[in-house]
């Protein structure tokens, strides 16, 4: 957003923001310096009248590191230089005085110098980290005066007030304002709740903490966005309008028009934000993959990140093009690796051309809704003591292209496949369309958004609309009534719970009292995805559920088929293919497998039982899979090309396509 005119407010009343954590501001609170010298950059929003003041952090070094110094660097200026304590969890203040401001931002650079006794290797997993890091800020925050200043740079939290007798309009707009709130800050961690009051009297009680917004969605309000005076010399924002007038001017908050709307109301016209279709071809860059040069007396490593919302649908067969430099070049003591998590997908020779370009397959079965890739150059015979070592150069370019099919279906499956398999329009419906309702579907829209990096198309519909429609959806029962007629993986009818894998076969067990319980499960209905959230009658066990998903942002987990919640009970995510298992008869006793898991939820007095029966039934599986492994009869075993470590892919150069396309056959 622009930043304030001269002649704006000096400030707000009351106190300072609390220390920020660098989650809140979009980045990680975690900072990894690569090497015995690293170096970090991080940009810190800055909010009009507020200044960063210091960095805070705990520290955690290698063993064989006796101390060292960050130093803060802008630009080529020194603004500070602290000494590196190497005790365990010793706490690191960086102080920021100093720093100036551009674009409310500054943008700083910390540069680590560490000292060493004795031999050493530097690597990803044996690294210096500053871990918990927040920013402290000094001074007040503007007043803001414009529907353009309405949006800090930081925005901590947002309260979205709605009538109690709430209109399907007022509640598609309160929807569609959180996900494009929650897009707008992108990374950063945005708390958004929702408020009901009187339709009479929709002004806020009191007015919002440092850094907090507060916005009034009123079908009765003029048409537009109008800022108002609201307690303690504070500013809300009514946005007013009937029918799709409403989401429209929703949406327009955080467009780009709105940073021209100067002045104390605006009315937005219609918004052409049609989704758009993804290419099969694309680049890093277009993943958010910047150019990365990392150099270590060690093994340089770096890492980039496929985001499947970034490729803006399910994927699958997806290849990537690797290219970039390396040095020292020449020899036969390097290979660059590639990996996820700890299995070698590819492993690249290097020559003494000092460059690499080969294509990578990102093996479908490793491939989640966000797959870290991690390219490193691994030499060997690093005898050196630290410090005095040849120092290696690794480099990644952007240009490298990516590929990939639409997997249909999506890959993974269940709740990992959103919100990918929702775009680029989902429908959302719920059974009672209340104020409860509809907070829940902020909730929902805010917390899918959060593992989005493209904004998120949601329409809100009635509940036959988005039944009989065949675009994904998304349906909110909170007592689990009126649900459309879908295969679900959870399901319970009384007493008994069912639990059904893709293939169609169920697994059932009868419980005695009933379990109740809220979840969140997502299905193939047809040829798209639909993501329930309801329960068993009581409404209040889906609450606990999406409340327990909205703290410390869980919603980057969801995995599985369903996350189920028994009221004060943890969460359990469920595997439908695991939990069902195969029909032969020795299986039988294994086939309530789902009902002992979620019988442990259920109570205490079960839970040890529970716990050693699944234990049982993974030891059998287990048990299976090594007799269909054993050896031949001549006691030679197969060779296993799948090992860790070994190269998984054909990647030198000559299967790069001419074209940019994989071959079809490959």
């Amino acid at each position: 957003m622009a930043a304030a005119p001269a002649g704006v407010a000096a400030a707000a009343p009351g106190d300072p923001p609390p220390p920020l954590s660098l989650d809140s501001l979009g980045s990680s609170s975690t900072i990894t310096f690569p090497g015995q010298q690293g170096q970090v950059s991080v940009s810190i929003p800055v909010p009009p009248n507020l200044t960063p003041d210091v960095l805070r952090g705990v520290t955690s070094v290698p063993p064989f590191v006796t101390g060292g110094e960050v130093d803060v660097y802008q630009g080529e200026r020194l603004i500070s230089r602290t000494p590196v304590d190497p005790a365990p969890n010793s706490p690191i203040t960086l102080p920021l005085r100093g720093l100036t401001t551009d674009g409310n931002a500054a943008d700083i650079t910390l540069r680590s110098y560490l000292t060493v006794d004795g031999l050493c290797r530097f690597d990803p997993g044996n690294a210096f980290r500053m871990t918990g890091t927040t920013v402290t800020f000094t001074g007040r925050e503007a007043i803001p005066t414009t529907v353009a200043q309405f949006l800090p740079p930081i925005l901590r939290n947002l309260s979205i007030i709605i009538p109690d007798d709430v209109q399907q309009a007022e509640g598609a707009a309160a929807v569609n304002l959180a996900a494009a709130v929650t897009s707008h800050y992108g990374t950063a961690q945005v708390g958004i709740t929702t408020v009901a009051r009187p339709r009479s009297d929709l002004t806020p009680t009191a007015g919002p903490g440092p850094l907090e917004r507060q916005i009034v969605v009123d079908s009765s309000a003029p048409t537009g966005l109008t800022l108002r005076d609201g307690p303690e010399g504070s500013k809300y924002l009514v946005v007013g309008g009937s029918g799709d007038a409403l989401v429209t001017q929703s949406e327009f908050l955080t467009a780009d028009l709105g940073a021209i709307a100067l002045s104390s109301s605006a009315v937005a016209g219609p918004l052409y934000d049609a989704p758009q279709l993804t290419p099969d071809v694309q680049t890093l860059a277009d993943l958010g993959v910047s150019d990365q040069s990392v150099t270590s007396s060690s093994w340089p490593s770096l890492t980039f990140g496929v985001d499947q919302t970034r490729l803006g649908r399910p994927s699958t067969n997806i290849r990537v093009q690797l290219t970039g430099t390396y040095a020292p070049a020449g020899g036969d003591s390097a290979v660059i690796s590639v990996r996820i998590g700890d299995r070698v997908i590819a492993t690249l020779p290097t020559d003494s051309s000092g460059t690499y370009n080969s294509w990578v397959d990102i093996p479908n079965e490793l491939a989640a809704r966000y797959t870290e890739v991690t390219v490193t150059l691994e030499r060997n015979g690093l005898l050196e003591g630290c410090g005095n070592g040849t120092r290696a150069n690794l480099t990644l370019s952007s240009t490298g292209q990516i590929t990939s099919d639409v997997a249909d279906p999506p890959q993974p499956s269940g709740l990992g496949s959103v919100p990918q398999s929702l775009m680029p329009w989902t429908q959302m419906a719920w059974t009672t369309g209340d104020a409860a309702d509809v907070a829940r579907g902020v909730e929902i829209a805010a917390g899918l958004q959060r593992i989005s990096v493209v904004p998120l198309g949601i329409r809100v519909v009635s509940m036959s609309e988005a039944s009989s429609s065949q675009l994904p959806a998304i349906l909110i029962s909170a007592e689990g009534k009126d649900i459309p007629d879908i295969d679900l993986p959870v399901s319970a009818d009384g007493g008994e719970v069912t639990v059904r894998s893709s293939s169609g076969s169920t697994s059932s067990v009868t419980l005695d009292p009933a379990l109740r319980y809220g979840v969140l499960q997502a299905t193939r209905s047809g040829d798209r995805t639909v993501l329930l959230a309801s329960s068993t009658g009581d409404a209040r066990d889906l609450d606990e559920l999406l409340d327990w998903l909205d703290d410390e942002n869980r919603w980057t987990s969801v995995s599985e088929d369903a996350i189920v919640k028994v009221r004060d009970q943890q969460p359990l995510y469920v595997d439908a293919e695991a939990a069902v298992p195969a029909p032969p008869a020795e299986e039988a006793s294994l086939q309530k497998t789902i009902g002992l898991v979620l019988a442990v939820v259920a109570g205490a007095g079960i839970i040890a039982a529970a716990v050693i029966l699944v234990e049982i039934a993974r030891r059998r599986r287990g048990t299976r899979r090594t007799s269909e492994a054993a050896p031949p009869e001549d006691g030679v075993p197969e060779p296993d090309t799948a090992e860790a470590g070994a190269p998984e892919t054909d990647a030198s150069d000559s299967d790069a396509p001419d074209s940019g396309t994989p071959d079809a056959d490959r």
